[in-house]
């Protein structure tokens, strides 16, 4: 087993990508949005027994080291060393590639800015400003102390003379976004300048505490022509996406409470912890990314949303809902009353925020409010506003009694019949809470062309806990149009059909393959059959089919269809071979044609009639 090989067996897939992408159970697999392009129905599949990855919307797919070369655009060298890092082995003949080499520069200059902005503010007279404005605000020097808080004195070049003293090139500070480059000048430490000047200078770190940017904040709004806040830019470790303000801090408590409260900005993720709420953390801005979801889904099931209550604020916390639901985790949002964000309600009402916490509002409540707020639900216009909008997020729940509830809820404020809006909501709920029969899981393989259903049938054989010669008896090989589909199928029958050690006058009735059995033989599959095989247990077999009588049951009607298919096409091409047995005259070939022609229509009609 080489290198890749071994950290490969070691590294699961699904813990890599849930870094990157919330994911949420889907029978054997894991689904999410796709990282690779924009979209709103989940089509991103992870299967953890192949430990593959494949977007069925933009195609992207791979293994654990394709995933972070695309997504984070390494190297394979940088993402092995990753990957071997996380899992405790160590490669031979190591040699730290470029961009390995640029990281650990960067953090290095991270880690001593940090320092120098940290000692600006506690105990410079340059940072006495600062100091009075953190005590204004009520932030305590405990909290500078917790969250790494620094300031960034007026001037030019303070953190690069700094940084160049202890022997960084300019170059390399630039690379690390503390310095910006002038232009027209070449000349060492005099072509660059400082990027933060006279600000208030936050950390970025990840759940660590390692510093991977810098977010820095006037403090005089008024007196200034500059933007509120300026952050690193895109470097190659910092992505604001990807960053949650004061995880580092508040980690332990996330996990022991099994809940994170989400804030908006770093003041009020600080004022919320110095009141004792030491699970917060915060997004950086309004726009919750799938990364900072990702992160929260790992390490809490429950999150309590508190963003400000501007419009902004609104959408965001909109948006933020349907990631975190997508994750998996369960959603409240804290009403902020009065307050315009959660800095302010903790300064003015601490308790009060701490009781708003705790009766936080289920997220249907929250919806329903906001539509209300933002259309006029007196008018037939601002009703059919609010519905469209409301109503498709009813028909995702799943319990009748909460469904009903919110059904209620909403005829009431909106000043409607129950009934109706009962009616205008079932006309959206999925086919399987419509019908209560349990075939109506399966009514998608009907939609299915006959290439697409082959996959499908072989998916729902990979699928189950042990195959049986008697399954594989449903269709023959060259039943099947997919080339590759044929080869393993007829591969996979051979495998099953093969005596196991030891017990050779084994009756072949009696031969069946168990997953573990499937599993240890796949590792000799035919190398170019590994992709196909893969996409199969990548395809999203519904959970109900766990069922092995439900499981049993779609079997046979897909492979009925398959035979159907089949048929007509071995029709099609009979029909073409008569009419040039026909056009040569050859009197016999014909006959023995149409004889076969005729035994297939019949056949035709028997699967016909006993579908």
């Amino acid at each position: 087993m080489d290198q890749k090989d071994e950290v490969k067996s070691k590294v699961d897939i699904v813990e890599v990508i849930s870094g990157y992408v919330p994911l949420k159970k889907a029978g054997r697999n894991y689904s999410g949005l796709c990282p690779f392009h924009s979209e709103k129905t989940p089509s991103f599949m992870v299967s953890p027994e192949r430990q593959v990855f494949k977007c069925f919307g933009c195609s992207e797919s791979g293994d654990v080291f394709t995933f972070l070369e695309k997504l984070e655009g390494w190297e394979f060298r940088e993402a092995l060393e990753e990957l071997a890092g996380r899992v405790g082995v160590k490669l031979k003949s190591f040699a730290p590639s470029a961009q390995s080499k640029e990281k650990e520069k960067i953090l290095a200059i991270n880690e001593l800015a940090g320092k120098f902005y940290s000692h600006i503010l506690n105990k410079h007279q340059l940072g006495e400003r600062a100091r009075k404005y953190l005590e204004g605000r009520g932030v305590k020097p405990k909290a500078w102390t917790d969250y790494g808080l620094g300031f960034a004195p007026a001037g030019w070049q303070n953190a690069l003379d700094f940084l160049v003293k202890r022997g960084f090139a300019g170059a390399d500070i630039a690379a690390s976004g503390l310095v910006i480059a002038k232009q027209g000048y070449s000349q060492q430490g005099r072509s660059f300048y400082d990027r933060f000047r006279d600000r208030l200078v936050f950390p970025l770190k990840d759940s660590k505490g390692t510093i991977l940017g810098f977010s820095a904040r006037v403090l005089d709004l008024a007196a200034k022509d500059e933007p509120k806040y300026v952050n690193t830019p895109e470097t190659s470790i910092f992505n604001k996406g990807s960053i949650l303000f004061g995880l580092d801090v508040a980690k332990n408590s996330i996990r022991s409470k099994n809940e994170v409260l989400l804030v908006e900005g770093e003041f009020d993720a600080i004022s919320a912890h110095q009141v004792g709420i030491e699970n917060v953390v915060a997004s950086k801005g309004t726009a919750l990314t799938e990364k900072q979801v990702a992160l929260v889904s790992r390490m809490c099931e429950n999150v309590a949303l508190c963003f400000d209550g501007d419009i902004a604020g609104d959408a965001a916390a909109r948006r933020g809902i349907e990631l975190l639901d997508i994750a998996g985790v369960i959603v409240k949002v804290v009403k902020l009353g009065k307050f315009k964000d959660p800095d302010e309600y903790v300064r003015g009402d601490a308790s009060g925020f701490k009781k708003s916490i705790e009766t936080a509002q289920n997220i249907y409540d929250f919806f329903i409010e906001s539509a209300m707020n933002r259309f006029d639900g007196s008018k037939a216009e601002g009703k059919k506003k609010i519905g469209a909008e409301v109503l498709p997020l009813f028909a995702k729940i799943t319990d009748d009694m909460v469904r009903a509830h919110y059904i209620e809820k909403l005829s009431r404020v909106l000043d409607l019949n129950v009934t109706l809006v009962a009616q205008a909501v079932e006309k959206r709920l999925s086919p399987d809470k419509v019908d209560s029969d349990q075939r109506q899981f399966f009514k998608s393989s009907e939609s299915k062309d006959g290439a697409s259903l082959e996959k499908y049938f072989l998916a729902l054989l990979v699928s189950a806990d042990s195959l049986d010669l008697g399954v594989l008896d449903l269709v023959e090989a060259d039943d099947f149009s997919n080339e590759q589909a044929r080869a393993f199928f007829a591969w996979l029958h051979v495998i099953i059909a093969a005596p196991k050690k030891g017990k050779r006058n084994q009756s072949s009735k009696k031969r069946s393959l168990s997953q573990k059995e499937l599993a240890i033989a796949l590792r000799k599959l035919p190398s170019d059959l590994t992709s196909f095989v893969d996409d199969l247990f990548l395809l999203n077999i519904s959970p109900a089919l766990l069922d092995p009588a439900l499981w049993s049951l779609e079997l046979k009607g897909v492979s009925d269809r398959i035979k159907r298919i089949s048929i007509k096409r071995k029709l099609s091409k009979l029909s073409h071979d008569i009419k040039l047995a026909e056009a040569k005259s050859d009197a016999k070939e014909t006959a023995i044609l149409t004889k076969k022609f005729s035994e297939l229509s019949k056949s035709l009609k028997g699967e016909i009639s006993n579908a």
